[in-house]
């Protein structure tokens, strides 16, 4: 059975996507935050909220700003982002997500 997924918010860079989505299941109601670039997605965890306007995750930092985003890596690389309205992923990340969940 394919799990199927909402996105709840999609954030584009040049070298990825920052999608957060929630898994449509009973026990849903839980957001996932990941992380899709080129061959690979990863997950984020959320560590705390600190306003609606940043999140702070066990890898990165994102900051959203309106329309605009920044994500700041500990390693210490920053992506800059934009907000997606149509919340639809790039095919290629699309099948990515898909094979990562399932």
């Amino acid at each position: 059975m394919l799990i199927q997924y909402t996105v709840l918010l999609l954030l584009n860079a040049t070298r990825g996507s920052l999608a957060e989505i929630d898994l449509v299941q009973p026990t849903g109601g839980e957001s996932h935050w990941l992380w899709i670039e080129d061959y690979t997605v990863s997950s984020l965890q959320l560590v705390s909220v600190e306003h609606s306007s940043k999140r702070v995750f066990d890898r990165a930092v994102l900051t959203i700003d309106g329309s605009r985003g920044q994500l700041n890596w500990t390693c210490g690389r920053c992506d800059h982002l934009s907000v997606d309205v149509t919340g639809s992923l790039r095919p290629e990340f699309q099948q990515l997500l898909h094979q990562h969940l399932n």
